[in-house]
């Protein structure tokens, strides 16, 4: 039977992640390459005694049918993390992922543009793909975006919205200075962007101070994305979008075509967790964990690579964009990384235009010390057979 698949499935890739994953699943091989939480740090507890606590005091409704833009006592404790900010203007999605998807629905016609940072988080780049966007990118540095090269676009583009992770981003672990940010800003309201903000890594700071999103910088022109996959348990699949009153309307009304509703359990274990401070504390045992992790990665690079490569210390987050500077194509090195019995993503896949590069990106947070000293050896191995 020949069956007639739309063009956006027909044309779209496999995201490479989880190709990567699949093969990783192999307990020989040390993986710096998917996104993942250390699964040992899920505050199993806690969850299992709020989850006791609804069992007891909620009755049969709590399995009930309820409104698209998710329970109410979360969204109050979300909108706490912003300036000036109610319930009504937070929906919950069903993870980050969902919300991006939610945005391309509600905005995007085909062939409108967008504009994305080079390099961009791969998953955002697949899915604006399969709704036929036309993607432009700014060049992105340790400071921010090419605000110059960021004006033309919007000049010329007249884009629907500028996609950026401006915190701790994905690939590269950078951060915009507030410097760029307030250019950024500048830039969105002259020629009326709007900014589709994600941060799924803000919270998950090693060093430096907290810096100031665009949300609250630009509130009446940003959607911010937010989850909670990576502070407390990637499977409850809970995410949210912060955005003026009229735009969360439109999600909404999206979300409802689309699943109807999250299933609220989850919602109300994370509310809870929030009022009572334990998920704030579970951060502070996250970073705890993560930092040594990696500051043993970024020891293992100096010693072993030496200046054969240049990365930037991220100040929080999950990656290490590096640059293999004697190998031209990462995905090279990939290959015979992999034989080694260590995997990394290769930087090809973060760019829009899919080009060969030299940079690949790190994952240090879901390998053991140990693992992480290991697979480096193994991926300077690599490097040198190259």
């Amino acid at each position: 039977m020949q069956t007639k698949f739309a063009k956006r499935v027909t044309t779209a890739s496999r995201s490479f992640t989880r190709t990567i994953l699949d093969l990783t699943a192999q307990s020989s091989i040390i993986s710096f390459a998917g996104g993942l939480p250390d699964a040992a740090l899920f505050p199993r507890e806690n969850i299992e005694k709020h989850a006791k606590e609804l069992f007891k005091t909620e009755d049969n409704r709590l399995f009930q049918y309820s409104n698209a833009s998710g329970v109410e006592a979360l969204k109050v404790e979300i909108a706490k993390k912003y300036v000036n900010t109610t319930s009504a203007q937070i929906m919950l999605t069903n993870g980050s992922q969902q919300g991006l998807d939610l945005v391309c629905k509600t905005f995007l016609d085909e062939k409108d543009c967008i504009i994305v940072e080079d390099p961009s988080y791969l998953a955002a780049l697949g899915l604006f793909h399969m709704y036929n966007a036309t993607i432009k990118a700014v060049p992105l540095s340790s400071k921010g975006v090419d605000t110059e090269v960021l004006e033309v676009l919007f000049r010329d583009y007249s884009p629907k919205f500028f996609y950026t992770i401006p915190i701790f981003q994905n690939p590269t672990g950078y951060s915009y200075t507030l410097e760029n940010r307030h250019e950024v800003v500048r830039l969105a309201q002259k020629y009326n962007v709007i900014l589709l903000e994600d941060s799924p890594y803000e919270a998950l700071r090693y060093d430096g101070v907290q810096t100031t999103a665009f949300a609250d910088l630009l509130p009446e022109l940003t959607i911010a994305l937010g989850t909670f996959s990576k502070t407390l348990a990637p499977d409850f699949r809970i995410g949210w979008m912060k955005a003026p009153q009229e735009i969360i309307s439109a999600l909404t009304l999206s979300k409802e075509s689309t699943d109807l509703q999250n299933s609220k359990f989850f919602q109300h274990i994370c509310a809870k967790m929030m009022q009572s401070g334990e998920l704030q504390e579970h951060t502070k045992t996250l970073i705890a964990y993560y930092r040594p992790k990696r500051d043993a990665m970024v020891n293992a690079l100096h010693k072993l690579f030496g200046d054969s490569i240049e990365f930037v210390v991220p100040e929080g987050g999950m990656f290490i964009w590096v640059n293999f500077k004697k190998c031209a194509d990462s995905m090279k090195l990939f290959d015979v990384a992999i034989k080694k019995g260590v995997a990394f993503v290769p930087g090809s896949v973060f760019f829009a235009d899919k080009r060969v590069t030299s940079y690949g990106r790190l994952n240090y947070t879901n390998s053991s010390l140990e693992q992480i000293e290991t697979g480096v050896k193994k991926l300077y191995e690599a490097y040198q057979k190259v």
